[in-house]
């Protein structure tokens, strides 16, 4: 795959200054009433994904896969906040694409054995077409972020066939179309976990009277995000057992899910620990008390995710670093 970079480097029209947030222009931001309605907006979609979640998320975006996501689209040299959006995107389409085939097979008139039989030729069908579907949610978020300057189909063809599969640029546009389908066209996911970062970041930004380059905080946060992403159960887990004092193996999937699906609080404990990365632990107070007063999250709540971040993030570096020198010294040894 990495021969083919700069071809496909080429067939996707992004260019090397693509778009990112530009805290301090306030050229084409939102008036400061408008903000404030933004923010309302987006706290109501949050209550109503929190109501709306249950325990069949996440069931198929598991690190193995978000890692392979996130390698294409760095492959592919495609903006940042493309990855996250075609992580979820496939998440979505994944959980309908394996409901609406499972109630096909269930309703089929025959029997238990034919039933089974069928379930399983759908099983390996579906497992073969993962590469494409991943492809698939990739070109829908490029579009997403920027239509214009989105993934071609072509591009995704030769993508494709670098990693062994052997599909026409029919074929691609049929599976993109499936995807899109299935969702009814309505890519919620257009209001990612990023906008809530960014939104809050902005009224953070201004709010803190923050002048000159801000790019540090931005490229922090994804860094962040990146390792939410990753580990995502962990963190999540993590949290509720040091605010439960309870061990993960017994936090409900119901108040699991319920916390996961809360995406302010989840960008304010991205944000708190981006700030702890670059300006230390002070600097990090100082902004969960000004991010409680933005968006009213309480101020122990993002103090939890903060610091379940950061424990994942250190317990997987030290795990990392210790596999990595026990593989050094075995190979030392031999």
């Amino acid at each position: 795959m990495a021969d083919i970079s700069a071809e496909l480097h080429n067939l996707s029209s992004y260019s090397s200054d693509s778009l990112h947030p530009q805290f301090c222009n306030n050229l084409f931001a939102l008036p400061s009433d408008l903000s404030v309605d933004w923010l309302s907006y987006l706290c109501a979609e949050n209550l109503s994904r929190i109501a709306e979640a249950n325990e069949y998320k996440k069931l198929f975006l598991n690190a193995p896969t978000t890692q392979f996501i996130f390698t294409v689209c760095v492959r592919l040299r495609l903006p940042q906040e493309v990855k996250y959006s075609a992580a979820l995107i496939f998440e979505a389409f994944m959980l309908k694409h394996v409901e609406e085939l499972y109630a096909y097979v269930y309703n089929t008139e025959c029997s238990e054995r034919k039933k089974y039989r069928e379930w399983e030729r759908v099983e390996a069908t579906v497992s073969r077409q993962i590469t494409l579907r991943i492809l698939s949610s990739i070109q829908i978020a490029s579009k997403l972020h920027n239509y214009h300057e989105s993934l071609s189909r072509k591009a995704v063809q030769v993508c494709l066939k670098s990693i062994g599969y052997a599909y026409t640029e029919d074929a691609v546009m049929k599976s993109e179309l499936r995807l899109l389908s299935s969702l009814n066209w309505n890519l919620y996911h257009l209001c990612m976990p990023t906008v809530y970062l960014e939104t809050l970041l902005k009224l953070l930004i201004e709010r803190l009277n923050v002048r000159g380059d801000t790019n540090n905080y931005w490229q922090y946060a994804l860094l962040v995000m990146d390792c939410v992403f990753l580990f995502w159960d962990d963190i999540f887990k993590r949290m509720l057992s040091n605010v439960l004092g309870i061990p993960t193996k017994n936090i409900s999937k119901e108040r699991y899910c319920r916390v996961e699906a809360d995406w302010i609080l989840l960008s304010t404990g991205i944000i708190a620990t981006a700030v702890s990365c670059s300006g230390g632990m002070e600097a990090a107070d100082k902004v969960i008390v000004h991010l409680q007063n933005i968006c009213g999250t309480p101020l122990s709540d993002i103090t939890d995710m903060c610091v379940a971040i950061m424990e994942s993030v250190l317990e997987h570096k030290s795990n990392f670093e210790l596999s990595s020198g026990m593989s050094t010294s075995s190979q030392l040894i031999h």
